[in-house]
């Protein structure tokens, strides 16, 4: 009896990008917490391979994103630039994130923000944000919009994660302002830690720039799609479904930190 041939490499990139580009444009997120242990169980990538391919394809998803986010006019174009000042905070803090990763006893520090990242999660079930609820320009917004990035980048440089998921619960919860403009924002601020990351992979080689192609194309694509479905889903399904994807990055995180506390 003849055995099935194994689906072909392209076919599963374009499966995984298809499904990571709804996701990214639905929730506000790079895709990363969906692209990396796919990468890792359908296609055997290291963890190391699967986190710089899914920052190539993390970029282009993000541009398209937000740029829809813009044009459905859900979003007043003017709120784009805080996206910047939430990415200026978290380029400077990540490398910190990654040099506390490699000489911190990290264990305490990771449970503590899996707490906090689980209470997020119940704080955010909870709320129902004002979708006409927008932030103004004025110098508390900005500094305060710094220091989320901050926590953003050295959150994500320490656990691994993807700094939506850590920035979206703030401004949601901390900053009151509309579930659609926090996406915006968390979609924004992401670009240039992606393109920071992935230069400093190109430079030491470890870019599989074909891999990231294959799934950055399919993304963006389908990251329209789910734009389109986050600006239609009331915002009383939406925060539920945010909560839900908080909690299955805090489930993660938990594996994360267990099997590195076993290793040690």
């Amino acid at each position: 009896m003849p055995t099935q041939s194994a689906p072909p490499r392209t076919l599963i990139f374009t499966l995984i990008g298809l499904l990571a580009g709804l996701f990214a444009g639905f929730f506000g997120v790079g895709g990363g917490i969906i692209i990396v242990p796919l990468l890792i169980l359908a296609l055997g990538f290291d963890q190391r391979n699967a986190s710089v391919t899914s920052l190539v394809a993390i970029i282009p998803t993000s541009l398209v994103a937000a740029t829809t986010f813009l044009l459905s006019g859900t979003v007043p174009a003017d709120q784009s630039a805080f996206g910047l000042m939430i990415a200026a905070g978290s380029t400077l803090t990540a490398p910190l994130g990654t040099w506390a990763l490699r000489t911190w006893d990290t264990t305490l520090v990771r449970w503590i923000f899996i707490g906090i990242l689980g209470i997020a999660a119940i704080q955010v079930f909870m709320t129902l944000p004002d979708r006409n609820s927008h932030l103004s320009w004025n110098i508390g917004t900005i500094v305060a919009l710094f220091a989320a990035g901050a926590l953003m980048g050295f959150a994500s440089g320490l656990l691994g994660i993807g700094g939506g998921i850590v920035v979206l619960p703030i401004l949601v919860l901390g900053f009151g302002i509309s579930d659609l403009v926090a996406k915006v924002l968390s979609l924004i601020a992401m670009v240039p830690a992606a393109i920071s990351g992935t230069i400093g992979s190109a430079r030491a080689g470890v870019v599989n720039w074909k891999a990231g192609i294959s799934l950055g194309i399919p993304m963006a694509l389908t990251s329209t799609v789910g734009v389109w479905l986050a600006t239609i889903t009331p915002v009383e399904w939406a925060n539920p479904l945010l909560a839900a994807l908080l909690l299955y990055a805090v489930a993660q995180l938990v594996v994360r930190t267990i099997r590195a506390a076993r290793k040690a």
